[in-house]
């Protein structure tokens, strides 16, 4: 199994550490934090990987290579600076890359998930497309995934609103998918297109078979200083 990993993001909110690398190449505990993502996916038997780029693309590709180095093997794609695709958009870029079920994640993001449970989940489900999902406070959260009593997802809200958050604690995305090659019919080539506003939705009105893999693991996306500093401070590899 392939995973696309997205790593085009400029990290706006990491300046001034990312005026002069991207954000996935900032370290925590003496690695690029892309680096602690691939050997959490070699812990699982994962070693090939697409990498989407866009903003100091060569920073990360002099840094990596092909990934023979690293005990991995690892192919590129590169979007226009000018022209960001999103989240969903960067992944049809490697669209000729893919023949089977694969991964799909994001390169600002440390996690300890079990991987290897994740992927028997979805093809035990026969899922459409499987995403890792967690508790959090709704007051935190930036989604609200409600699930059933089989774990199917039948909602999926980006950016609720105050009144779309009445309990304490709601179902979040973990920001980790696994999807059938057919996804890629759902996104259009060349255009910008996130999976939270945009693809998710449109597959529960399609009725694909969407399941959710619930955890309790650690995660922490770094998205500025603060989380930065935190995720020094706790992350183990």
């Amino acid at each position: 199994m392939k995973a696309i990993i997205v790593a085009g993001g400029r990290g706006e909110r990491l300046r001034p550490i990312t005026d002069q690398i991207p954000k996935p190449m900032v370290e925590v505990y003496g690695k690029p934090i892309l680096l602690h993502i691939i050997n959490l996916f070699k812990k699982h038997g994962i070693s090939k990987f697409i990498i989407t780029l866009c903003y100091l693309p060569e920073v990360i590709t002099n840094y990596f290579g092909d990934g023979s180095k690293f005990g991995v093997n690892i192919k590129y794609t590169y979007e226009d600076s000018d022209n960001p695709l999103g989240t969903a958009g960067a992944i049809s870029l490697a669209k000729d890359f893919i023949s089977e079920e694969f991964i799909v994640t994001y390169a600002d993001i440390l996690r300890d998930l079990n991987i290897s449970k994740m992927i028997s989940q979805h093809k035990k489900t026969k899922a459409f497309a499987t995403l890792n999902v967690y508790k959090r406070e709704s007051k935190d959260a930036k989604s609200k995934i409600t699930i059933d009593h089989k774990n199917q997802i039948i909602k999926f809200i980006e950016r609720p609103s105050i009144d779309e958050l009445k309990e304490d604690y709601i179902w979040v995305n973990g920001s980790f998918y696994i999807f059938e090659p057919g996804i890629f019919d759902f996104i259009p080539e060349n255009e910008k297109v996130d999976f939270g506003s945009d693809i998710f939705p449109n597959l529960i009105k399609a009725k694909k078979s969407i399941f959710a893999f619930p955890t309790k693991n650690y995660f922490i996306d770094i998205g500025d200083l603060k989380k930065l500093e935190l995720a020094r401070n706790t992350f183990k590899p």
